[in-house]
């Protein structure tokens, strides 16, 4: 997969909650080695596209794409084989078990050996230091922070190639968000795709390559983050003010 090609390919995605439809129009990309930023207020439905995305909400109507095969009906279990990985939002931790139980359980998914389990438990520590110096503690006992990066780690431990972030700075203090956002900034160095949900603006913007607003469950903007030289433009689009030529890159 080219770095020019997106991984993640979503088009006119519909979906929702039995029958309550919350993604009526969602067109986006993902490619690998770069952050795509999915903003907007509560209820425009990131959180819904995520799930849509990952297999656990159904897909009523559009395509998803991954590395150009049609996934829109395959099951969340084989989605995560083919190399999706979902980090949900409130750092989803098993509370009492350890660290490196917490880790090594990422890895199941994969039915890796014990060999291979134990080397991607390494990467891991290698990536966010603060868990292997932890490894032998209750994941609970740990702060919001250090959580939240253990849920990263043991998502990582299934060797996706697309990481679904939904909210990493979620009820976290300022200083362990930017902690946070350079852990996301190596991860899209490594080569992975990311695509990034957060009521953090600032925060996203620092390491997003794309930028794709929702409201009300459609985009209203569509851009390069590059392309946006004034946060007022984003604040705008969260409230359905952007203009037509504003909605596409």
């Amino acid at each position: 997969m080219s770095e020019t090609t997106p991984l993640l390919s979503v088009r006119n995605l519909e979906s929702g909650y039995g029958d309550l439809r919350v993604v009526w129009d969602v067109s986006l990309d993902v490619w690998p080695g770069r952050v795509t930023a999915l903003l907007g207020r509560n209820g425009a439905g990131k959180t819904s596209t995520l799930r849509a995305i990952a297999g656990l909400n159904k897909v009523s109507a559009g395509t998803v794409e991954l590395d150009g095969r049609d996934v829109s009906k395959v099951a969340s279990h084989q989605r995560v084989r083919r190399g999706v990985a979902y980090v949900q939002e409130g750092k989803r931790v098993f509370h009492r078990l350890t660290v490196e139980q917490n880790l090594i359980l990422g890895g199941y998914v994969r039915r890796m050996r014990r060999s291979a389990l134990r080397q991607e438990v390494s990467r891991i520590y290698d990536l966010f230091p603060v868990l292997g110096e932890k490894r032998a503690m209750l994941a609970g006992s740990m702060s919001g922070g250090q959580q939240q990066m253990l849920a990263i780690g043991q998502a990582l431990m299934a060797e996706p190639t697309l990481l679904l972030l939904d909210e990493p700075s979620g009820g976290l203090a300022p200083a362990i968000v930017g902690e946070v956002m350079e852990r996301v900034q190596v991860l899209k160095e490594t080569g992975l795709a990311v695509l990034l949900v957060e009521q953090a603006v600032e925060a996203a913007m620092s390491v997003a390559d794309h930028v794709t607003v929702l409201d009300i469950g459609r985009v209203v903007m569509d851009a390069e983050a590059a392309a946006i030289d004034d946060l007022a433009v984003l604040r705008d689009a969260y409230f359905g003010r952007v203009q037509a030529d504003r909605r596409t890159s």
